[in-house]
């Protein structure tokens, strides 16, 4: 059984924490059906707060809770994900209130456990130092006051979500239930992630490069070159890319720009390249009407038969089948 904490603030603001509860109890509920077992959600999707006491919200009516912190700790229960919940009210004071979580999310952190923060959520890893020198988004109302706190993050604000390496943040309640769904496909599996997208996330338009978010989790190297030649990729992938020129753009021979890029990503350059390629062309098979010849195109590809047959090597399935159950 997969177990999913929620973590609540004082203060907490009540539909960064329901809506992604929603969305988990679903997911564990498809899950069961999927594999035929019998699995209650309200035993592994849990709210948690400091004191396992019922937890005020800003709007007044309070929310209550099936765990408090110290009893998940102590019993060291198998945790598959974290999130953490937006509050109202100065970040400071919350923080002091909150430093009992601090310690955890480490822990948890150091057992590559996801963590996902919502809204103002990723005061809290910050706070815990587990963001320094990484990349991470928060609510935009409070993007200046947290890059004076914490200034060795590399805020990017203007990003619905950002992945930092099993460090998870979204700036706003919306990109939030996106970034549920994409927990809810590394604890779940995509079948069940893409029943709950379709069942309980109708209308909801993503705003953001997916390849931004996919993408960002292989940056923690420190080959300033390759990471100039990724950032170019991701700017560039739609159009005839050439690796040659772009080793050479960066003072590499082909042979050297290649042994690096995979020392530093874990990939070749070219495969790097298709991901880059597919990530885009499965959102533009969600998001739009575009034929696949269409979006073939606009991701790089003039060849729909080339472009057919690697988006099935890469996703086990046709573009016109993915787009019949994204």
């Amino acid at each position: 059984m997969k177990t999913i904490f929620i973590y609540l603030p004082q203060n907490v603001v009540a539909m960064s924490a329901t809506l992604v509860k929603d969305l988990c109890w679903v997911a564990a509920s498809y899950a069961g059906e999927f594999e035929s077992e019998s699995i209650n959600p309200s035993q592994c999707i849990r709210f948690v707060s400091l004191d396992g006491s019922p937890v005020q919200c800003f709007s007044g009516n309070q929310l209550s809770v099936d765990s408090s912190l110290k009893d998940v700790v102590s019993d060291d229960i198998p945790v598959d994900a974290i999130f953490l919940s937006a509050f109202w009210g100065a970040p400071k004071k919350v923080l002091e209130e909150n430093q009992a979580l601090l310690p955890w999310l480490t822990q948890l952190h150091e057992r590559n456990v996801p963590i996902a923060a919502v809204s103002n959520g990723p005061f809290f890893l910050a706070q815990a130092g587990l963001l320094d020198n990484k990349v991470a988004t928060v609510y935009p109302p409070v993007a200046e006051q947290f890059q004076q706190r914490f200034p060795n993050v590399t805020l990017r604000s203007e990003r619905a979500i950002t992945d930092a390496g099993n460090l998870y943040c979204a700036n706003g309640i919306a990109s939030g239930c996106d970034l549920a769904v994409s927990i809810i496909e590394m604890v779940y599996g995509p079948d069940v992630a893409r029943k709950v997208s379709q069942d309980f996330l109708v209308g909801f338009n993503r705003d953001y490069s997916i390849a931004n978010v996919e993408f960002d989790g292989q940056k923690y190297h420190r080959d300033r070159q390759i990471l100039t030649a990724q950032q170019w990729l991701e700017r560039n992938f739609s159009r005839n890319v050439k690796l040659e020129v772009v080793a050479a753009d960066i003072g590499m021979s082909p042979r050297n720009f290649s042994r690096r890029f995979k020392l530093a990503t874990g990939d070749s350059p070219s495969y790097y390249l298709q991901r880059l390629r597919m990530e885009a062309s499965r959102e533009l098979l969600r998001v739009t009407d575009l034929t696949v010849a269409e979006i073939g195109y606009r991701v790089g590809y003039g060849d729909l038969s080339y472009f057919s047959r690697v988006f099935k090597k890469h996703e086990g399935c046709l573009p016109l089948d993915y787009r019949k159950y994204a």
